[in-house]
C-alpha cells in the first residue's frame, strides 16, 4: 500500500511497527530503532547513525511532516446492542416431566449458555439448568411423485426452572 506516492517502508510517521524493528533506549543516544531481521550490529553508534539517516530521509521525503489522518463525514454509530431473534417455541410432550421442567424447540446452533441467557433476559425465567438434544429431521415421502426429502434438523432444550410449571404447558393433551 502506498501513502502519498511513497512506499510504507520509506515513511513511518512515528508509528511503531514491532514486526519489522526493535526499539531500544540508550543512556547516551536516547531512543532508536534497530531492524529485527539480520545480524544485529554490536556498535550502538552505528545503529544510532543509521536511525538518524533514516529520519533525515523521511524529513526530505516529507518536509512539512504531514501525517495521514483518517477523516470521514459519516456520523459515528451509536452504541449498538446485537440482538439475534431466535425462534424459541414451547414444546408439549407426551412424556411426563418433573414439575419444574419445560421443553423448548430452539435454533440448532444455539448453545446452552445462549439458551439460558435468551430465556432469562427476554422472559425473565429463573433458570437452574439447561439440557439439549439435537434431533434429525423426519424423512418425508410424496407417494404420488415417488420422491422423498428430509425436514430441517432441530434442537430440543429441556430447561429446569425455579418454580412449578402449569401441567398444561408440559403435556400434550
Amino acid at each position: 500500500m502506498k501513502r502519498f506516492g511513497f512506499h510504507p517502508d520509506q515513511l513511518y510517521f512515528n508509528q511503531r511497527n514491532s514486526k519489522k524493528v526493535r526499539y531500544l533506549t540508550h543512556s547516551k543516544y536516547g531512543n532508536l530503532e534497530v531492524p529485527k531481521s539480520g545480524a544485529p550490529s554490536k556498535k550502538v553508534r552505528e545503529l544510532h547513525e543509521n536511525y538518524q539517516k533514516r529520519l533525515d530521509f523521511e524529513k526530505y521525503m516529507n518536509p512539512k511532516g504531514l501525517k495521514p489522518t483518517i477523516t470521514s463525514s459519516f456520523k459515528k454509530p451509536q452504541q449498538e446492542v446485537e440482538f439475534v431473534n431466535h425462534e424459541v417455541m414451547l414444546m408439549r410432550s407426551p412424556k411426563p416431566y418433573d414439575k419444574n421442567i419445560v421443553s423448548f424447540r430452539v435454533n440448532q446452533f444455539m448453545s446452552k449458555p445462549e439458551i439460558k441467557q435468551y430465556l432469562g433476559k427476554l422472559y425473565n425465567l429463573p433458570i437452574q439448568r439447561v439440557n439439549t438434544a439435537n434431533k434429525i429431521g423426519k424423512i418425508m415421502r410424496n407417494m404420488d411423485k415417488n420422491t422423498q426429502w428430509r425436514k430441517d434438523d432441530w434442537k430440543k432444550a429441556i430447561v429446569q426452572v425455579d418454580f412449578e410449571v402449569d401441567p398444561d404447558l408440559q403435556r400434550n393433551m
